[in-house]
């Protein structure tokens, strides 16, 4: 019952998010006329994601569907503050909106990993099932969030969004008071065997080991492939350099390449359980690469841009589902499950903090930008299948006792 709640509040909630939250930085630069600010702005909200969770992340993984409501309030704050871009106040409005978005979103991202981590039953599948639901909010608010922030007036658009997240947590915190005594409830999962080796010291020592190497090794993967993480916004902004502004047309790339991720994460999740998909996304690793590198040359043709991000948002959806799958399984043998999401979320958030900051650094222009994402997924090709066969083989050395580490 709490997964079914969960999918009704991801598809409500970040339809809310994303309403007005997907446009921010395109807000502070139409208001600003600086890329280099909205940039900026970027890389300091991503900065500041990456501190709160990690000083959150004990009790945000005890009490989840908490965080959850609470994110109520940081995500009125600063959907409120957004109406002070307009004014003389707009660098009091950024300062707010930054401060508030980012603990806004902390006290969303990771609680909503950690419920579906006690709730489902792991597979690809059921993970592909509900990346869907996610994806299927950013959807309708890619749409809606780009014509009404092209025809209302902002304060409608608050209004709306947070009136839909109020709604949307608020059967899923009933459930939770509902059975929060209950054994077993917001526990992490853990293997039978690793569960029996805890009384012997010298495994438990392995322990400590191996689970530190498996998510090194994952830190590593997430922040090579998250790097395409900051590519819808940097395109967004790009777009806005070299066109005219329209909040609508970066909202339809946005819906192309989310549609895209959203119909490929569920296919990925039903072909993950039928065959070996790695060799499949060393392909797709490629293709992302190459074609983040042409994107910005055609974009004379929307048509095609639009075509080139739902190609990426396809292949992307497969290389997510796979490194997630994964991850989360070896980590859950380890009682290490939590601990793997939160890597997982702060590796892609550093990922496109470097991005961001090549392209502050080159702002005149973006395209190294461009350039830098490319060569990261292109290398995710190398990377992806050495890490899944690293982590593997530990794994397997430690249950069989086949090394002391």
């Amino acid at each position: 019952m709490q997964l079914k709640l969960l999918n009704f509040h991801k598809v409500l909630s970040l339809f809310a998010s994303n309403i007005v939250g997907a446009f921010i930085a395109l807000i502070i630069y139409q208001s600003t006329q600086s890329f280099a600010w909205a940039f900026v702005y970027m890389i300091g909200f991503q900065l500041l994601k990456v501190l709160f969770s990690q000083l959150l992340y004990k009790p945000m993984q005890r009490k989840p569907q908490l965080f959850l409501l609470l994110t109520v309030i940081p995500f009125l704050i600063y959907s409120l503050s957004i109406l002070l871009l307009d004014t003389d106040l707009k660098l009091l409005g950024i300062f707010f909106v930054l401060i508030f978005q980012a603990l806004s979103d902390s006290f969303k991202e990771l609680p909503m990993d950690f419920v579906y981590n006690y709730c489902s039953n792991g597979n690809s599948s059921s993970t592909g099932l509900t990346r869907f639901f996610e994806y299927l909010g950013k959807i309708i608010a890619f749409f809606v969030g780009g014509l009404l922030l092209d025809y209302l007036a902002k304060w409608i658009v608050v209004i709306v969004a947070c009136s839909t997240y109020l709604i949307s947590v608020v059967p899923l915190y009933i459930y939770y008071l509902k059975n929060k005594h209950k054994s077993g409830f917001n526990v992490e999962g853990i293997s039978n065997a690793v569960e029996s080796f805890r009384k012997i010291r010298i495994k438990k020592r392995q322990l400590n080991v191996i689970s530190k190497k498996v998510l090194a090794t994952y830190f590593f993967v997430y922040f090579v492939f998250c790097a395409f993480d900051a590519m819808q916004m940097i395109f967004s902004l790009y777009l806005f350099k070299v066109s005219a502004e329209s909040y609508s047309y970066s909202s339809y790339i946005q819906i192309a390449c989310t549609v895209a991720m959203a119909i490929g994460i569920y296919l990925s999740g039903k072909w993950d359980e039928k065959k070996d998909l790695t060799k499949y996304v060393c392909f797709c690793s490629v293709i992302v690469g190459v074609l983040s590198i042409i994107v910005p040359f055609v974009t004379q043709a929307m048509w095609l841009v639009v075509i080139l991000f739902a190609i990426m948002g396809f292949f992307l959806s497969t290389i997510s589902l796979f490194c997630y799958s994964r991850m989360v399984s070896r980590c859950t043998i380890l009682g290490r499950s939590n601990t793997a999401l939160l890597i997982r979320m702060q590796s892609s958030r550093i990922s496109q903090i470097f991005m961001y900051i090549i392209a502050t650094i080159f702002s005149a222009t973006i395209i190294p930008a461009f350039f830098a994402i490319g060569t990261m997924m292109i290398s995710g090709a190398y990377v992806i299948p050495q890490g899944e066969e690293y982590t593997r083989n530990m794994m397997v050395d430690y249950l069989n006792n086949n090394k002391m580490y």
